[in-house]
């Protein structure tokens, strides 16, 4: 966030969703789940997975550092490799040729992105699963929770199909060990496998991008409604942030699909904007499922 007029709206859990130490730490993990796939499948030794594996602590590294240092790259992915690197050469300096084999920064900061969005809404579906729950016990209320099941229905059919690891450029030419790899590293992350090239599979990203906007108008609706009940009370905290977010998501949603023509490997700029619409997506569903379930818990 860049301002106080931001970081209000925002429970600090939802601030740390998509925070330096949690990014690194996902990048990390799946820097450690694609040595130790490697390794499995002959490609790269044995020890060096061990030392790699062993290394991917996010304890070991500076992570507001590896994020501001980002800046004069252009991608979050070329200063952890760099940090990862290094830390792999002090205990083993043998293993480092083998630090990102065969991946690229695309792959990583898009598997890391889908690693990421997976436990965001993993949380954001809780606070949404709670909503419906409270609406649903109380009689006057039955069918105002009818809009976020369809919303949760769905998130998990879009889910299934977006969550992917993305691993189509040095991996997917290796043939049959590079489709091992990607799968064991699928299975290690919980993600699903592709069945195409991610770069013609844009599709899948966007529906679930809609879909979690689709279920933030719906969040601040049941706001809007609420508000209007409470008559002449002030409004909840979690109404006006969900109202907020409603505003916001559309916004968000349109800039994934105007990013969506770009060119093959992503021109510079369309990647980019992706990822900052993306997670201030995610960040708007997850603030808003929050602040409507804070408010019905306390009715």
């Amino acid at each position: 966030m860049s301002s106080v007029f931001d970081d209000f709206l925002y429970a600090p859990e939802v601030l740390e969703s998509f925070g330096a130490q949690r990014f690194v730490a996902a990048m990390l993990r799946v820097e450690a789940a694609l040595a130790q796939a490697q390794a499995d499948q002959g490609l790269i030794p044995a020890e060096a997975a061990v030392s790699i594996v062993g290394t991917c602590k996010v304890e070991l590294f500076d992570a507001p550092k590896i994020v501001r240092d980002s800046a004069a790259t252009g991608s979050l992915a070329q200063p952890l490799v760099k940090s990862l690197r290094e830390t792999v050469g002090l205990f083993n300096p043998a293993a480092v040729p083998f630090v990102h084999f065969g991946c690229t920064k695309q792959d990583l900061v898009d598997t890391t992105m889908a690693l990421m969005s997976r436990q965001v809404l993993a949380v954001t579906r809780g606070y949404v699963q709670d909503c419906v729950d409270h609406l649903e016990r109380k009689a006057n209320q039955p069918t105002a929770a009818a809009p976020l099941q369809r919303a949760l229905q769905r998130l998990a059919h879009s889910s299934a199909d977006a969550l992917a690891v993305q691993l189509g450029g040095t991996m997917a030419s290796l043939g049959t060990p590079g489709a091992a790899i990607q799968t064991q590293v699928a299975k290690t992350l919980e993600l699903c496998v592709p069945a195409f090239p991610w770069d013609t599979q844009r599709d899948a990203w966007l529906a679930l991008g809609c879909d979690v906007a689709l279920l933030v108008g719906s969040l601040g609706t049941l706001a809007r409604t609420l508000v209007r009940d409470a008559e002449q009370e002030e409004p909840a905290a979690g109404c006006l942030v969900a109202l907020a977010m409603a505003r916001r998501a559309p916004q968000r949603a349109a800039g994934l699909l105007t990013s969506m023509p770009h060119a093959h490997e992503r021109g510079l700029g369309f990647w980019q904007a992706d990822q900052s619409d993306w997670t201030q997506l995610l960040m708007a569903a997850h603030a808003a499922s929050w602040g409507m379930a804070q408010t019905l818990q306390k009715k």
